[in-house]
C-alpha cells in the first residue's frame, strides 16, 4: 500500500474544472480514476485537461447507447466513488442517478457538484463559473479601487473550492464507509462552496463590537525598477524589524512605528504610508524581498505565474512540476497541494489519450480487481448515521485562517476539536473559524501549561500547528517529539511556502501567496498588482489540510499507522493558478490573462442593464438563438468587439428583469451581481445553513458562514458558536482529571 486511496476506484464523469479537479486530487492519493467522456471527448478542449486529467485512465462511453450504458453500470458496480458535475437530474435521466446505482452497489459514494444545489430555485440555471461568481460578489472592484465598474477575473474560485470540498467530503464518506460498509450521496454545489471562500467577509458582529486588527503599512508598493512588492506587517514587531533592516529605525522617534498610536491617528497612518511609498522606490523589488527575508519580515515581490514557475523554490519544493503531455510536450503544472509522509502522494503520470484504456477497462470488468477484493472484505453492517469523524480528537494549535479552517472542517465532520491559543496573541476571526471547538489558553513556554498539552496529547488522534519552521521543535512539540510518546499520532503542519526549498523558513500570509504565484499580477492588470476579493489561499489551504488529515485518518483506520501531513499557502496558490498554467502551455508567453476587464468575449461578459450589472454566459454555437430572442439579426456578422458594443447598448435600454425573462427562452446563463451582505441574508441561504446567525456568549448575535458539503447519511453540523477564548479550560481539565 502506498497512497491513502490505493485500492479505491473512482469514476470521473466531470467536465470543465470542478469534477475533474476533485478526481485529480483523489487520483494523486493513490485512487484508480477512470475518466468517462462522451463521444467527441471532453467539453473543454484547452490545456487545462492536461492538468486536471493527469494520471487517469480514459474511456469514451455514449450513455444513450445501451451497450455503452451497460459498461457504465458495470463500472459503477465496481466503484467506490462516482463524481459528476452536471445540472441536477441530468445523469439520473440517463439511468445513472444515485438511487439505482446504490441499489446495485450499496457501498458507492456518489458525489454531485452542480452549479446550484438540487433544491436551489436556480438549480436549472446554466451554472457557468462566471454565473456563480456574479451570484457571490466575486467581481467587485479591486480593494482600494475607485472604479465604478465591477472587474472580471479568470480564476475559477467556485470550481476550485467545490473540488477541494468535494474531495474532502468523499474521503470522509469513505471514513464512514469503513464502519458499516455503506456509501452515501454527497452534494457540493459550486454556489454553496463559495461560502467557504467568503469566510470572515461574511461575518457580522453586533453594533459596537470591533474585532478587527490594525495592519498599518500593509499593502502593495512600487519599487525602483517599476516592479511591486506586497508588504504584510501583520505583527508590530515586523514593522520594527523592517525599519531596522531598511535603515529607517529613526522613524520610531517620529511615532511612525507605534501601532497603537497609528490606529487612532489617520493623519499619522497616512504619513507612514507616504514614507513607505518613497522608501520602496529606493531599491528594486527583488532587493526588498531579499532584505525582508533576511529580517524575517513577510514581504514578497509580485510575480507573474510564469516567473513563479521558474523560481528555485517552486521547483525544489515541487510546488511546480513538469509533465510530458502528448499534445503540449513538457508542460509546467501545479504540484501536489498536500503532502503525506507515509501514504505518499504522487502524480500518476500524464493524462492518457482519449479512449486509450477502453480495452483494458472492459476486460477488467470480467475479473475482480484489487478494489473489488477490498470492497468484498467490508462487512455491511447496521447503517451508522454518526458523524464520519465521531470519536476523533484534534488539538488545534494553529492561528489566523488556514489551520483553524481545517480544524473547523474536522469538527463539522464530527471530530472533538480542542482549540489551543496563546494568552499573549490576538485571535483573528475567532467567531468564524473556531465555531464547533472547545477553547483553552496555554502558554507553551511555561512548564505547567506544556504539561497540560502533553496530557491532552495522550488522548488525541490529531495535532495541528502552523508555527514558522523550527519553532515547534524548539518548544519540544515537533512531530519527532510527539511520535516518541504516541507513534500513531497524525500531525499536521501548515506553512506559508512549505517546509523544504529555499523559502522554507519565510514568513508569509494570504497576500504573499497571491503575490508569489501570479494572482495579484493578473487581478490588477493593466495597473499595479492588487489583492484578490477573497482569501482564497488561506481558506483553500484550510480545506486542503482537512483533506490531508481525512486521508491520514482513513489510512490509520486501514493500517493503524500515523503520519505527518503538510500543506502550504504556496501550494494552494499554485493550484489555484491551474488555468494560467494551461494558458501558458498553449500560448507559450506570459501575456495578460484576458485583455478585457469585463469578460472573455461578447457572450461571456459583464454587462450593465438599465438598473444594475449582470453577467451573461452563452455558448457561441447557440448564437442564432440569441440573435432571434434579442431581435439582433446582424449580431453574428460582427467582430467580437462590435458584438460587445451592440449588446452593451441593447442591454442598457431595459431593466435586468426584462432581459432575464427574455433570455430564459434560449437557456442563457444570466445572473445579477449580488453583494456579500445580500447573500448572507438571503432566505434560501439562511434556511440551508450557509449563513448562521446565533447567540455568542458575551457579545450577542453573530453571523457567520456555515458548513457546505451535504452528506446524506452522515450530515455535517456547524457545532456550537465559538466560546470566549479559554472559556472551556475548566471542563477540559476536569475531563483530564477523570481519565
Amino acid at each position: 500500500m502506498s497512497g491513502a486511496l490505493t485500492g479505491f476506484r473512482v469514476l470521473d464523469f466531470g467536465q470543465y474544472v470542478a469534477g475533474p479537479l476533485a478526481a485529480m486530487l483523489l487520483c494523486e492519493q493513490g485512487a484508480e480514476v477512470i475518466r468517462i467522456d462522451p463521444p467527441g471527448g471532453p467539453r473543454d478542449r484547452s490545456a487545462a485537461g492536461a492538468i486536471f486529467n493527469r494520471g487517469k485512465k480514459s474511456i469514451v462511453l455514449d450513455l444513450k447507447n445501451e451497450a455503452d450504458k451497460h459498461v457504465a453500470l458495470q463500472l459503477a458496480d465496481t466503484a467506490d466513488l462516482l463524481i459528476e458535475n452536471f445540472r441536477p437530474g441530468k445523469l439520473a435521466a440517463l439511468g445513472l442517478g444515485y438511487e439505482p446505482l446504490a441499489q446495485r452497489n450499496p457501498q458507492l459514494v456518489y458525489c454531485s457538484m452542480p452549479g446550484f444545489a438540487h433544491d436551489d430555485p436556480r438549480a436549472q440555471l446554466a451554472g457557468w463559473e462566471a454565473i456563480i461568481a456574479a451570484a457571490t460578489d466575486t467581481y467587485r472592484p479591486a480593494s482600494g479601487s475607485d472604479a465604478p465598474a465591477p472587474k472580471y477575473w479568470h480564476l475559477p474560485v467556485a470550481s476550485n473550492f467545490a473540488a477541494m470540498l468535494a474531495a474532502t467530503a468523499c474521503v470522509n464518506a469513505l471514513n464512514a464507509q469503513q464502519r458499516d460498509g455503506l456509501g452515501q450521496q454527497v452534494e457540493v454545489a459550486l454556489f454553496d462552496a463559495m461560502f467557504t471562500a467568503i469566510g470572515a467577509r461574511g461575518m457580522e458582529l453586533p453594533s459596537g463590537v470591533d474585532m478587527t486588527l490594525d495592519f498599518t503599512g500593509f499593502g502593495v508598493y512600487e519599487c525602483q525598477d517599476g516592479r511591486h512588492v506586497h508588504f504584510a506587517p501583520v505583527a508590530p514587531r515586523f514593522m520594527d524589524w523592517f525599519a531596522t533592516a531598511a535603515g529607517v529605525g529613526r522613524w520610531a522617534a517620529e511615532g511612525l512605528l507605534d501601532r497603537a498610536a497609528l490606529s487612532t491617528s489617520p493623519e499619522s497612518a497616512l504619513r507612514l504610508r507616504t514614507r513607505l511609498t518613497g522608501l520602496f522606490k529606493t531599491r528594486t523589488a527583488l532587493a526588498w524581498e531579499t532584505l525582508a527575508d533576511q529580517a524575517g519580515v513577510p514581504l514578497i515581490m509580485c510575480r507573474t505565474t510564469s516567473e513563479w514557475s521558474d523560481t528555485g523554490h517552486a521547483l525544489t519544493s515541487q510546488s511546480v512540476v513538469s509533465i510530458d503531455d502528448f499534445e503540449y510536450g513538457t508542460m509546467k503544472q501545479p504540484g501536489m497541494p498536500v503532502r503525506l509522509s507515509v501514504s505518499k502522494e504522487q502524480v500518476q503520470g500524464a493524462r492518457h489519450k482519449l479512449d486509450a484504456d477502453r480495452t483494458s477497462i472492459v476486460a477488467g470488468l470480467l475479473q475482480p480487481g484489487t478494489q473489488v477484493s477490498r470492497r468484498a472484505a467490508l462487512k455491511v453492517a447496521q447503517p451508522c448515521t454518526d458523524p464520519a469523524l465521531k470519536g476523533v480528537r484534534v488539538l488545534d494549535l494553529t492561528q489566523v485562517w488556514a489551520g483553524p479552517t481545517a480544524a473547523r472542517a474536522l469538527a463539522e465532520f464530527g471530530a472533538d476539536v480542542i482549540k489551543i491559543n496563546s494568552p499573549h496573541e490576538p485571535i483573528m476571526s475567532h467567531c468564524d473559524v473556531n465555531r464547533g471547538k472547545r477553547s483553552i489558553l496555554l502558554d507553551l513556554t511555561v512548564s505547567k501549561d506544556l504539561d497540560i498539552f502533553w496530557q491532552l496529547v495522550e488522548s488525541a488522534d490529531v495535532v495541528m500547528q502552523n508555527f514558522r519552521q523550527g519553532v515547534a521543535e524548539r518548544l519540544g512539540i515537533g512531530y519527532q517529539d510527539l511520535i516518541k510518546i504516541k507513534p500513531e499520532i497524525i500531525y499536521a503542519s501548515v506553512s506559508a511556502f512549505g517546509y523544504d526549498g529555499p523559502w522554507c523558513d519565510r514568513r508569509g500570509y494570504e497576500v504573499q501567496a497571491q503575490a508569489a504565484a501570479g494572482a495579484q499580477a493578473d487581478f490588477g492588470w493593466p495597473g499595479q498588482p492588487a489583492r484578490l476579493p477573497y482569501e482564497i489561499n488561506d481558506y483553500g489551504t484550510g480545506v486542503l489540510t482537512a483533506f490531508g488529515l481525512s486521508l491520514a485518518l482513513l489510512h490509520h483506520a486501514r493500517t493503524g499507522r500515523g503520519q505527518q501531513v503538510e500543506a502550504a499557502l504556496g501550494y494552494t496558490a499554485t493550484l489555484h493558478q491551474s488555468l494560467r498554467f494551461a494558458q501558458l502551455a498553449q500560448q507559450n508567453h506570459d501575456s495578460p490573462a484576458f485583455a478585457d476587464s469585463l469578460g472573455m468575449h461578447a457572450l461571456y461578459r459583464l454587462y450593465q442593464a438599465r438598473d444594475q450589472w449582470f453577467f451573461l454566459a452563452f455558448e457561441r454555437a447557440s448564437l442564432p438563438r440569441l440573435q432571434q430572442v434579442l431581435g439582433l439579426p446582424s449580431l453574428g456578422t460582427l467582430s467580437d468587439a462590435d458584438q460587445q458594443d451592440l449588446l452593451a447598448h441593447t442591454f442598457s435600454s431595459q431593466a435586468l428583469d426584462h432581459w432575464a425573462n427574455k433570455l430564459q427562452a434560449c437557456d442563457a446563463g444570466i445572473h445579477r451581481l449580488t453583494t456579500v451582505q445580500e447573500l448572507m441574508s438571503d432566505p434560501w441561504v439562511v434556511q440551508h445553513g450557509l449563513s448562521l446567525t446565533r447567540e455568542h456568549e458575551k457579545i450577542g448575535m453573530v453571523r457567520t458562514i456555515g458548513p457546505v458539503a451535504r452528506l446524506s447519511r452522515t450530515p455535517l453540523a456547524a457545532g456550537r458558536p465559538a466560546t470566549p477564548p479559554g472559556s472551556d479550560r475548566a471542563a477540559v481539565m476536569q475531563a483530564l482529571a477523570a481519565r
